[in-house]
């Protein structure tokens, strides 16, 4: 993690980090460090890895967008105070595992005073690991309160991961999903594109939506060697800072470092806009 938030910030870049509760209280010292050095830090949540830790394995044995309601207010309630225990105050930021969820999730993190999150991955489809974005707002917004796909107004700030949209990938179980940013895949051996290819795309797309807050959201995991310049996930990291950068020069954009409290902010300050409501009618574009 270190290694990751030294990488970004050769670039200019802070990072967001979202740390389970477990990994909150081993490493307390070390995530307060880092915060005071640019990070943002927020609470994540795999249940079922919560429960092994916690339950051995007896409650909440699930993916997060597998809880009901109750469950994911009793969950998080109990996991901010552990959260807040090690880091010293209570989460504001939010990130569920896999972008796991279900239509209660931003009624919840918003009811226990959540400020944002990054929760969601749009056009990803994994049904087994209850993760459906098939059709998610693209950009930061408002979240809605009884519809998770589309921007509300509540006052918790979603930012999606950021994903080109011009290839849908299809995976074995009906899985499916647009690449992204990542370091952790082989994106050219796996999938046959380039993290020039994906930054450029996004850049346009991003663009072409015009959002209020324009943004270019990435991820990764913990479990790379981002310490080893030597390791192919250290090596990827690097060639995507350098290809978003280079696909930003080239739209004669400057890229601006910022966290999510930083978008959540922007967010809750940008002009509110009415969501139209849609009729049956002609809904297709023609070709």
């Amino acid at each position: 993690m270190c290694g990751y938030s030294e990488i970004a910030s050769r670039y200019g870049f802070p990072v967001t980090l979202f740390v389970h509760p477990e990994t909150a209280i081993a490493q307390a010292a070390m995530f307060r460090d880092l915060e005071q050095h640019g990070a943002c830090l927020g609470l994540h949540m795999h249940p079922w890895k919560y429960s092994r830790w916690r339950y051995n394995g007896s409650r909440y044995h699930a993916h997060y967008g597998g809880l009901s309601e109750a469950e994911q207010l009793a969950l998080l309630a109990e996991s901010s105070a552990l959260w807040q225990d090690a880091i010293g105050r209570r989460p504001s930021y939010f990130r569920p595992g896999t972008f796991s969820a279900n239509d209660a999730i931003f009624r919840v993190l918003d009811s226990l005073g959540f400020k944002g999150g990054s929760c969601t991955a749009p056009g990803r489809v994994i049904p087994e690991m209850c993760a459906v974005w098939s059709g998610a707002e693209p950009d930061p917004h408002l979240a809605n309160a009884v519809f998770r796909q589309i921007a509300g107004d509540l006052s918790f700030v979603n930012m999606p991961l950021s994903a080109d949209r011009s290839v849908l990938l299809s995976g074995p179980s009906g899985r499916s999903m647009y690449a992204d940013l990542r370091p952790d895949v082989d994106w050219l051996g796996q999938y046959q594109t380039s993290y020039k290819k994906i930054a450029t795309n996004i850049v346009s797309q991003v663009l072409k939506r015009d959002p209020d807050v324009p943004v270019l959201n990435t991820i990764s995991h913990n479990q790379y060697a981002y310490r080893d310049s030597g390791d192919p996930v250290y090596q990827r990291l690097q060639r995507m800072l350098d290809e978003v950068c280079a696909a930003c020069s080239a739209a004669n954009l400057e890229p601006v470092g910022v966290t999510l409290s930083d978008i959540t902010n922007a967010v809750l300050l940008a002009p509110k806009r009415d969501i139209p409501f849609a009729l049956e009618g002609a809904i297709f574009d023609k070709k």
